[in-house]
């Protein structure tokens, strides 16, 4: 550097010097190659898809996205020139490697190329950490500092003295054992006199000669322990102090053996009998809805440290309804209509040890009272599947309460992050009608071609399928996401759904109240062998009869390809599956298998396209079954009522007539 007055300007000399070493690099470094930026680019967007996948709980995908990003980075970092452009990119992954470990997610180790180099700034930086705080041990606190008593020599003749085999381990196991005898809860086995004066990862439980020093007596006397519904009575805490207080001693002749076996069979393990809860549906007259009042407060404070990370905390699961029936290993946490002794509404509130959420802001006195309330009414289940996630719980009671406005905005964010997860290095181009957001990395003409295409096939299905003038088709609007190529396609099948798409599928369709969408791939210019006219109705009228209500995935594929078809009787695609359908049918013994996907994809596709076109064969009957739909009644009842026999023995007996 050089003001040009001279080589050697002090001004520029000391200027030069600061400037080198703040940057941590030669002034003149070359600068970075094209094939360097690229990397850091596959950097940056593998990175950003793993920051994607962490945050929708996908923890494989997000490793196997954090390696790659890794290794690019690696590449390249130990070349001067890109130092500074990697600092936000190691910074982001070490903080997501931080983030992940500590969901208990399988990610490899940060490269030291990367940690060696990574700056300091905790002296700088005014953000505050978004890491998770570390996670205090729910064992002991004071290292064992002093050699374990005696255990051999027994305490003989002094007033007064507490006997560990006659007054303390019948407690122990009676109240305790269920986690810490019977199991190794936290860490922590009382299997034995030995294993309990261990502790847990060299920290004590038991400090001997300090009863009320000791973490077991806090635990306890704070009312975290035990948890599950038991309680250790006063009389009983004096007494396990107590013996604390006169040294902890073991007074029988081995301290190895284990409590149950020095007990006898008159104590068990279990605080009371075991229990198993049933999912209670709701009947509607409840206050608090699971749905609506319970569910989005787990996903707002509780799965991220409870949910389906390889080591939830407590063993507890709360991302679906069932895992908070189970409980975890302080056994039920939930008991219906017993709100004050259920442990859930204990930690909330803060009186049983740690109050929970931890590490974030106490939940509001009128959040704590719903769940008191919800326990208190029975704890029933207004969702449509307890297994299903919560997150998805919650997002459907609020889809379905949401307006056609507020929902559509809703689907466009989504779909915008489920096109990023899928393709991060694309952001692809966005065009809105009155029906449809579309979505693709094709050209501004053909994203056009499919937007026209899509409203006249909106027109054509509603007019077909005599849907309201006043409504829109789908509330929400529908998503059309429109891929260049067929690698796109798989991506989006791996990335935002987690499944391998059949490779040779041209589009597909989802719906589930949350998602309303098709994703498909236009046919290359002069392709005969699908059109895009049939491969566009079939997306749209799928998506328009899975939205009426509760009706099988077979039913609206099959009367969205049968649309299709009438739409383009030219398109190759759907014609083969048309003509391969008695083959089929005579090489499948049972093909009504296919009712529930039994089948490969595209032969189940094509059956359901052949029992749906035999269906819709009778306008009147089929109408009516659209008309039960849509008033919410039950679908097997109600194709039973129109069509005189269940879904199983009708699709039976058309494959016997077609096979």
């Amino acid at each position: 550097m050089s003001c040009g007055r001279s080589k050697t300007c002090a001004f520029c000399v000391v200027l030069s010097a600061i400037l080198t070493c703040c940057l941590d690099r030669p002034l003149h470094a070359a600068a970075p190659s094209a094939e360097q930026i690229q990397k850091l680019h596959a950097a940056d967007a593998a990175l950003t898809k793993a920051e994607l996948l962490y945050k929708e709980n996908k923890m494989r995908d997000a490793a196997a996205s954090f390696t790659q990003a890794q290794d690019a980075l690696v590449e390249v970092a130990a070349a001067p020139e890109m130092a500074q452009r990697m600092q936000p990119l190691k910074k982001r992954l070490i903080g997501l490697h931080d983030m992940m470990e500590l969901d208990g997610a399988k990610v490899p180790a940060v490269a030291a190329a990367l940690t060696s180099a990574a700056p300091d700034t905790s002296s700088t930086s005014t953000k505050p950490s978004t890491t998770k705080p570390d996670r205090p041990l729910v064992v002991a606190k004071t290292p064992i500092t002093k050699p374990l008593v005696n255990p051999l020599k027994k305490p003989v003749g002094f007033a007064g003295s507490v006997s560990f085999i006659r007054d303390v381990a019948p407690i122990l196991v009676a109240k305790c054992g269920k986690c810490h005898v019977d199991k190794n809860s936290g860490m922590f086995s009382m299997a034995s006199y030995t294993a309990m004066m261990r502790g847990a990862k060299n920290l004590s439980v038991v400090m001997a000669g300090d009863g009320k020093g000791s973490r077991i007596y806090e635990v306890i006397e704070q009312g975290d322990m035990p948890r599950g519904g038991g309680k250790v009575e006063s009389a009983e805490l004096m007494t396990l102090t107590k013996w604390i207080d006169q040294g902890a001693k073991f007074d029988g002749k081995d301290p190895t053996q284990g409590l149950k076996d020095l007990v006898g069979p008159g104590v068990t393990t279990n605080m009371m009998p075991e229990e198993k809860l049933e999912v209670m549906n709701a009947t509607g007259r409840e206050s608090v809805r699971f749905s609506r009042d319970i569910a989005p407060v787990l996903v707002e404070n509780c799965v991220e440290c409870h949910g389906a990370a390889n080591n939830p905390g407590g063993a507890l699961r709360l991302d679906t309804f069932n895992g908070l029936l189970v409980g975890g290993n302080s056994g039920l946490i939930v008991l219906p209509g017993k709100a004050a002794t259920s442990l859930l509404l204990r930690k909330i509130k803060g009186t049983a040890g740690d109050r929970m959420p931890k590490g974030k802001a106490a939940l509001s006195a009128d959040v704590i009272a719903k769940f008191e309330k919800w326990i208190a009414e029975g704890a029933h289940f207004d969702g449509p599947d307890p297994k299903a996630s919560v997150e998805m719980i919650a997002e459907m009671y609020k889809a379905e309460h949401s307006t056609h406005e507020e929902l559509s905005a809703d689907r466009l964010a989504r779909s915008k992050r489920l096109w990023r997860l899928a393709i991060p290095d694309d952001p692809g181009q966005l065009k809105e009608t009155k029906n449809f957001a579309i979505i693709g990395n094709v050209s501004p003409a053909t994203l056009d071609e499919v937007a026209t295409l899509a409203e006249q096939q909106a027109v054509a299905v509603a007019r077909r399928f005599k849907a309201p003038d006043d409504k829109p088709l789908v509330k929400g609007r529908m998503t059309l996401f429109v891929c260049r190529q067929h690698f796109d396609y798989s991506e989006f099948g791996k990335m935002a759904e987690t499944r391998e798409l059949p490779p040779n599928a041209q589009g597909h369709f989802r719906y589930n109240i949350i998602d309303a969408y098709g994703c498909i791939v236009p046919p290359a210019p002069g392709t005969t062998d699908y059109s895009l006219t049939a491969l566009v109705t079939q997306q749209v009228a799928g998506l328009y009869v899975a939205s009426l209500g509760r009706s099988p995935a077979w039913f609206a594929e099959g009367v969205g390809a049968v649309t299709a078809f009438s739409m383009d009787k030219t398109d190759g695609r759907l014609r083969g599956w048309e003509a391969a359908i008695p083959g089929i049918i005579s090489s499948t013994p049972k093909s009504e298998v296919f009712l529930n996907h039994g089948l490969a994809t595209e032969v189940n596709d094509c059956l359901s396209m052949g029992f749906a076109k035999s269906l819709m064969g009778n306008a009147n009957r089929f109408q009516q079954l659209l008309n039960a739909i849509k008033q919410g009644d039950d679908f097997e009842s109600s194709f039973r009522r129109i069509y005189r026999l269940p879904p199983a023995e009708l699709a039976a007996a058309w494959a016997a007539r077609t096979g």
